[in-house]
């Protein structure tokens, strides 16, 4: 595992950010961190939401597709954001690797939201096309294979696939003179699977497809027809934001301002705050 642990007053240099990593394997005779200082209690680890996808979920990192960036900066220090994202998967092959993924209660422990986004390949004409009855099954399944572990079901939410942009999308397939794979009334359809089955689960759903759809300009949510822009990248973001500002309301930030940290002696100031916490 490599972690970056810092600051943001970090120098960069002709527009590159440069950033000093250290790395170690194996075991480590440095005195432990708070040997100087006495020792402290332990922080439960922080919350986590799982996000469950294809390559809308992949790219939810990148700087167009970044929604679950957005999300990460905008929970920062309150809630871990995970990303599972797999590109090019539907339902059916989601169904097989989720209990490879989270293979017990233990595994989903810290998990506050799991949010299963899926539904763009099974719409699609292509070979990962799965008809729209198994699409529901196979949601159906996931979702009681997670309420099994432990999550409740309105911890458990489902995202709708988006619309398609049929001409920008087509483009591609005209030039690589390939038939379109996507169209764009398939969408409503599984969209419509989707907040059935939320529905009858008693989930929390975000109909992706009819929000984006009622915008006039929503064909600028994308940068191919189908993968998020920025723009959209925000659309998404924002929705989720208001949701999950209520199911995260106490869950607040980690650890007191530096401000307020001792400065000489700032193992008092975390010993205490970790005792006000661990009374909580």
């Amino acid at each position: 595992m490599l972690v970056l642990f810092g600051h943001t007053d970090v120098p960069k240099r002709s527009g590159f950010l440069f950033v000093s990593v250290t790395y170690q394997f194996g075991h480590s005779s440095t005195p432990s961190l708070t040997d100087s200082g006495g020792t402290m209690s332990i922080l439960p680890a922080l919350p986590q939401m799982i996000c469950f996808g294809d390559s809308l979920t992949q790219r939810g990192w990148s700087y167009d597709g970044g929604w679950l960036a957005i999300l990460a900066d905008n929970f920062v220090r309150r809630i871990d954001i995970i990303g599972r994202g797999y590109s090019g998967y539907n339902t059916r092959m989601c169904r097989q690797i989720l209990p490879d993924l989270y293979p017990d209660r233990a595994s989903v422990a810290l998990c506050r939201m799991f949010i299963i986004f899926l539904g763009a390949n099974d719409a699609s004409k292509a070979e990962q096309h799965v008809p729209v009855d198994e699409y529901k099954e196979n949601l159906k399944t996931m979702v009681s294979y997670l309420n099994g572990l432990g999550i409740p079901k309105d911890h458990i939410m489902l995202i709708s696939l988006p619309p398609v942009d049929e001409a920008r999308w087509g483009s591609r397939h005209i030039a690589e003179g390939t038939p379109l794979d996507r169209e764009l009334k398939n969408c409503p359809v599984y969209a419509a699977a989707c907040e059935e089955v939320a529905v009858n689960q008693g989930l929390p759903c975000v109909n992706l497809f009819k929000a984006m759809i009622a915008q006039n300009d929503w064909i600028q949510f994308f940068n191919d027809g189908l993968h998020f822009s920025r723009r959209g990248s925000e659309f998404l973001a924002q929705i989720l934001i208001s949701i999950l500002n209520d199911v995260l309301s106490d869950c607040p930030v980690r650890l007191p301002d530096w401000r307020i940290v001792n400065k000489a002696n700032p193992t008092m100031s975390f010993q205490q705050y970790k005792d006000e916490w661990l009374k909580t």
